[in-house]
């Protein structure tokens, strides 16, 4: 599981890096792209928090 958790760090901060590049962007249709890819990134990141608690949930499971 060590390694899902290394995955939602890494969407996170890539959604972080595309906040930056964005807030520097002068051109309106430029920022709107990155700060959506930005939000791409947080659902990654939501998405693989989840199979995460749903592989622990599982792990439970069975030591139950």
């Amino acid at each position: 599981m060590a390694s899902i958790f290394s995955e939602v760090v890494e969407w996170l901060d890539h959604a972080e890096q595309a906040r930056e590049v964005a807030a520097q962007l002068t051109d309106p249709g430029a920022r709107k792209a990155v700060l959506q890819l930005a939000e791409s990134y947080d659902r990654l990141a939501r998405a693989a928090a989840a199979r995460r608690r749903e592989l622990a949930a599982q792990n439970e499971e069975r030591n139950s």
